[in-house]
């Protein structure tokens, strides 16, 4: 899907573009020089088919309300690290679903950012941690313990779930939802109670149609934001 994005869109870049959403809208890195007509129109493009995609693809995002975060915790939890263990329960409640509508195993990989290798290492001690004693809210049976690394640059994955973090972090940050209304029904849910879209404190979870945002929120980047392709059986 994203190659033939790049295809389409940048057929003149090679396959080895990194499609990148912020440095796209900016104009910024590869995308320099570019006008920003056009710059819009290929991420309306490219937003428009992740929202497509028929199967296979559930997204998760956690964002972080980081003034409100630090009051409850008076300090003691790091953004990051309360991001992750959002995602990874996240993650390990919709297999747990998948596992018991198919009445077989389901497992699922966290796969992180190889070039990003101080984020990275942290989130992998931390799902050590979470796979010894659980999170906040659960166990994670469903998650494999061992992380995989890719490198952005050339992973279509990763760079989906780049697209994902920005659509949340404009939806939060400037009220923009421009992008975020084009995939949020890929977000993990249940009819309309999504479970795969949350703010951290919840209470600072928007709800969707956007209503103004009378805060600032700032999401913990791309490793907030994780997607899942398909779990593997085992």
């Amino acid at each position: 899907m994203m190659d033939d994005a790049q295809k389409h869109l940048f057929p003149s870049a090679g396959s080895t573009l990194e499609l990148h959403a912020s440095p796209l809208r900016g104009g910024r890195h590869d995308f320099r020089g570019i006008t920003k007509v056009r710059r819009y129109a290929a991420l309306d493009d490219i937003y428009s088919r992740i929202g497509n995609v028929t199967r296979g693809l559930t997204l998760f995002a956690a964002v972080i309300h980081k003034s409100d975060y630090a009051k409850q915790y008076k300090g003691r939890v790091d953004p990051y690290a309360g991001a992750f263990e959002g995602i990874c329960t996240m993650f390990n409640y919709f297999l747990k679903k998948v596992q018991s509508r198919s009445g077989r195993p389901e497992r699922g990989i966290v796969v992180l950012d190889e070039n990003r290798p101080a984020l990275s290492n942290q989130l992998r001690t931390l799902l050590a941690q979470f796979q010894a004693t659980g999170t906040r809210w659960s166990g994670l049976q469903q998650v494999i313990e061992t992380p995989f690394f890719f490198d952005s640059k050339t992973s279509r994955i990763m760079q989906i779930a780049d697209f994902t973090s920005y659509s949340v972090f404009r939806w939060y940050e400037s009220n923009d939802d421009s992008y975020i209304k084009r995939i949020f029904h890929k977000f993990e849910h249940d009819g309309k109670k999504v479970h795969g879209l949350k703010c951290y404190p919840l209470a600072c979870t928007n709800t969707y149609p956007p209503v103004k945002v009378a805060t600032t929120v700032v999401t913990t980047i791309e490793a907030a934001s994780t997607i899942v392709v398909t779990p593997t059986g085992s």
